[in-house]
């Protein structure tokens, strides 16, 4: 018979469906944090949902009910806890916006001082004048000038100076200079203690960086305050005279942004009749050589590139202008056959080969090696080459054409630079060599009936040195067979990866296992086994080698 009990287990199922479902919607409440759950919600739930399903499953309603009232029981502390808790107030979203607005904590603006604002201004005023001195060619004197009149005036010093270093020669150099500064270094003994030559003396003065207050700044990169300089013995008072006694002093360092090297240094005075120099004069200098530093980075970055533009400017010009003077095309030579190999390092003018065929008993062979590089060397190397040129056709010996060639550099005011120098004469008839030479350049010769590779020149000073230097004649005659080579230093001393030379012994090993190739081959397999032997490295110095073959 159909009765209610018999499908009592339906409605048993739907509670706790029911109750799944509030605790899902709880859940999400929760992670939402739209209201706030206890875990006293879930634990009651839980409960409802054990006894739904035990009851279905095993009829009875005793465990039921007292399941179902312990879960109710369960809500009364926590409905407890809600109806006698701290009421919360509901406010509109405009007053919680004020109310959150007065309860930040109050923000303590300091109070920014006027002559603050001027410094800025000040600074300011530096980086643009750095800017405008790239088109100026006395901008960075105009900039030094600035800063220093600036620090100057604000810190009511009454004299400035700035020097720079000269990190090549470790020296310290004044660059402006600027009202009353008594020096504060011993002044040269010999010099008058009278008030335009001790400024002048200041104004062009260089110093080491050591044992004087300007290099010791430089070196340690740290600024000092000295309101009182007889207390401090890197001082030095230099007399009685009123000028030159000493007040205070503010040492600066200014430094390279970003690299910490100190570049140069700031000094201020005050004489002895003013107040000295206190912390508020002090601080105001700092700021401001701050600012002066990041205007000093921007001119001298921009200077050091010009610079380099302009001298890789005018390397690549040498460098044409030194490719454009080597022989384009070697004519046939009676007797002889001849190798060559030249190779130039990017930015250095200094080798260079010629072949001249001035008479019908005279073949004359010069090889050039000039110290330095750039437009410089490339002159003193066009003038030593112009002059062989006419002076070859004549019929004085080797020694005396160097000689000529090196009274004429020596007297030229322009030629502030030497050159190793070898001059070969060969006549075809007779066989027969004459050379002399100047410098690092050496003449070789190998002999094919020793089977040896021998020297046959002799040291003497390089072309452009001692006007009155003279130079010796070496005579010989060769046999068929023979081999005169004359190179650069560049050659023997290429290094390869593992700093090792390629070395005159390298160099003679393969003439001497090649002596019966022409010259032009034997130059060829020189090169070739010169790169080898270098591989990736970059040449450090020109390259040069001539090779005679006598048929």
């Amino acid at each position: 018979m159909f009765t209610s009990d018999a499908i009592s287990y339906i409605p048993l199922f739907c509670t706790a469906a029911v109750s799944v479902l509030i605790g899902i919607l709880l859940t999400i409440i929760k992670v939402r944090r739209t209201a706030k759950v206890s875990f006293i919600a879930y634990f009651a739930l839980a409960l409802i949902i054990f006894a739904c399903v035990y009851t279905a499953s095993h009829p009875g309603m005793m465990l039921f009910s007292l399941l179902l009232l312990l879960s109710s029981l369960l809500f009364i502390p926590y409905c407890i806890m809600l109806a006698f808790g701290k009421p919360k107030e509901y406010v509109k979203a405009e007053e919680l916006t004020e109310e959150a607005e007065e309860a930040k904590p109050e923000v303590i603006v300091e109070e920014i001082q006027a002559e603050k604002i001027d410094l800025v201004e000040k600074g300011k005023a530096f980086v643009a004048l750095a800017a405008d001195s790239f088109s100026n060619k006395d901008g960075m004197q105009l900039l030094l000038d600035e800063i220093n009149k600036t620090c100057v005036e604000v810190t009511k010093a009454n004299g400035g100076a700035i020097l720079m270093v000269d990190e090549f020669e470790d020296l310290i150099t004044v660059k402006s200079f600027n009202g009353d500064f008594p020096p504060p270094y011993k002044l040269p003994d010999d010099l008058p203690h009278k008030p335009l030559r001790v400024s002048t003396s200041f104004k062009y003065a260089q110093f080491p960086l050591r044992d004087n207050i300007f290099g010791e700044v430089a070196t340690a990169g740290k600024a000092e305050l000295i309101p009182v300089p007889k207390l401090d013995d890197r001082i030095v008072e230099n007399g009685p005279e009123d000028f030159l006694k000493l007040g205070s002093y503010i040492f600066l360092p200014l430094r390279m942004p970003g690299r910490d090297v100190v570049v140069g240094v700031l000094a201020l005075s005050r004489n002895p009749d003013t107040e000295p120099f206190g912390e508020s004069e002090f601080d105001w200098a700092q700021t401001l050589s701050g600012f002066a530093e990041s205007a000093l980075k921007t001119a001298l970055n921009f200077k050091q590139y010009t610079e380099k533009q302009e001298l890789t400017k005018e390397a690549d010009i040498a460098s044409d202008l030194q490719v454009s003077l080597l022989p384009k095309k070697l004519p046939p030579l009676p007797g002889i056959n001849i190798g060559t190999y030249s190779e130039h390092t990017a930015g250095v003018c200094s080798d260079i080969y010629d072949v001249i065929t001035a008479r019908q008993d005279r073949i004359s062979f010069v090889m050039m090696d000039v110290a330095g590089k750039g437009m410089n060397s490339l002159l003193v190397m066009t003038m030593i080459r112009s002059r062989f040129r006419l002076i070859v056709n004549t019929t004085q010996s080797a020694g005396t054409i160097l000689s000529w060639a090196n009274r004429g550099i020596c007297s030229e005011p322009n030629a502030d630079h030497f050159a190793s120098v070898a001059l070969i004469n060969y006549d075809p008839t007779s066989k027969k060599f004459q050379l002399s030479t100047g410098g690092s350049v050496p003449v070789y010769r190998y002999s094919v009936a020793k089977g040896a590779v021998e020297k046959v020149s002799v040291t003497c000073e390089p072309i452009g040195i001692e006007k009155t230097t003279s130079y010796k004649d070496i005579e010989f005659t060769a046999s068929q067979g023979d081999i005169i080579i004359c190179y650069t230093d560049g050659l023997v001393e290429a290094l390869n990866a593992q700093g090792q030379q390629y070395s005159l012994a390298s160099l003679t090993n393969i003439i001497k296992a090649n002596a019966k190739l022409p010259g032009k081959d034997i130059a060829n397999l020189v090169k070739t086994d010169i790169k080898k032997f270098i591989g990736n490295e970059t040449l450090r110095d020109d390259q040069t080698l001539l090779v005679i073959k006598i048929q």
